[in-house]
């Protein structure tokens, strides 16, 4: 998961800047530990103002790490400024940590915007003190910025906005709505932001976990199953299985969208012809192992072939394949089989075509290994 802090660092979010720099440990901890094997980077886009405003900067960039500690020296190192007018360049952080930021194609996204003051403009403000009445002086809106973030990641992105002032409360609300699942959050106290930072975070990782089910769902059914029949047994609801699936087709975990309802494997037809293991191998020299598959149905199958090596050392895996066999159609597929032991013994050789979870062929060949 990547997640982008976008910070007003101006003065009056002194106390809010603080309340995440004494929390991060503790919210980067709480998060890890709740999801298993999660790699989080972050990143920092802190804004001030345009000048003649504010002559310091108008936005700084701290791109992703998964260092903490460089994260948290990041935060300790806002120095907030005291501004001009009250809107800041709210418009050009979250454009900078749009097209700026090193995001990845296969993480999860969250952009986080704190601030406690409105953007330039009337569209946003009715201030009596906008420097910038009619927006942003480089042309960027917020809102189409939160569109076009969500457009270029899709599924995979997460938009939160955190107002730590009333002020704020119109303007920040119509940017979290420009993204259709964005959330608002309304703060009145600095410290009550770390906490909201931790929700933020643990709702992200929520779906993470279900992503991860569907995943494995996915798996083990080869891709092919029916969308409400899935739902039911991984108990979700239909609308956040395909949300989740357009997620992990995004992220490329898996290859397309489920074929729909499988079939079983007597409405399929399948036929399979196992070839033979030879009676002597030679330990670390590969063969080639031969077999036909006739699918006579018109629907294009996946398989999987799973090879085992079986001494009286254990159990050693030497294929585990996916292959498709189009519809009406004949196939011969041969597998490189490579015996990986260090001693002769007598030895079995378990060949399997899977269809799903459920096995159509299965042959035990009696061997014996010789160095």
């Amino acid at each position: 998961m990547e997640v982008a802090f976008v910070v007003d660092s101006t003065g009056s979010m002194k106390d809010d800047i603080n309340a995440v720099r004494d929390s991060l440990f503790d919210i980067v901890d709480s998060i890890a530990s709740e999801t298993e094997k999660l790699t989080i980077r972050f990143a920092i886009v802190s804004y001030r103002d345009h000048p003649p405003q504010d002559k310091t900067y108008v936005t700084r960039i701290f791109d992703f790490t998964e260092d903490i500690k460089k994260v948290h020296r990041a935060i300790s190192k806002l120095d907030p400024s005291k501004g001009g007018d009250t809107p800041e360049a709210v418009a050009d952080a979250i454009h900078d940590a749009r097209v700026e930021l090193s995001w990845s194609r296969d993480a999860y996204k969250a952009l986080l915007l704190v601030g406690d003051a409105p953007p330039h403009g009337r569209d946003y403000n009715s201030l009596g003190d906008d420097y910038f009445p009619k927006g942003c002086p480089n042309d960027y809106d917020p809102k189409e910025e939160i569109r076009a973030f969500k457009k270029s990641y899709g599924e995979t992105a997460f938009v939160f906005v955190c107002g730590c002032n009333p002020l704020v409360e119109s303007s920040f609300k119509a940017i979290a709505s420009a993204s259709k699942d964005g959330k608002y959050y309304s703060l009145n106290q600095a410290d009550e932001l770390p906490a909201a930072i931790l929700e933020i975070l643990e709702g992200v990782g929520d779906l993470i976990e279900i992503d991860r089910r569907v995943m494995a769902y996915y798996q083990t059914k080869d891709g092919v199953f029916d969308i409400g029949h899935a739902a039911k047994e991984l108990d979700l609801s239909v609308r956040e299985l395909k949300i989740s699936i357009s997620r992990l087709m995004e992220l490329e975990r898996i290859p397309r969208w489920p074929k729909g309802r499988p079939l079983n494997t007597e409405q399929l037809g399948v036929r399979v012809e196992l070839g033979r293991v030879p009676d002597a191998l030679v330990a670390g020299k590969g063969f080639t192992y031969s077999m036909k598959l006739e699918n006579p149905s018109v629907s294009t199958i996946s398989i999987r072939i799973v090879a085992s090596l079986v001494t009286e050392d254990g159990v050693s895996e030497m294929a585990n394949e996916r292959h498709e066999i189009a519809r009406r159609s004949t196939r011969e597929i041969k597998v490189n089989l490579v015996p990986m032991i260090h001693k002769p013994s007598k030895a079995t050789v378990k060949v399997e075509v899977l269809y799903g979870t459920r096995v159509i062929s299965r042959e035990i060949h009696r061997t014996r290994i010789f160095e």
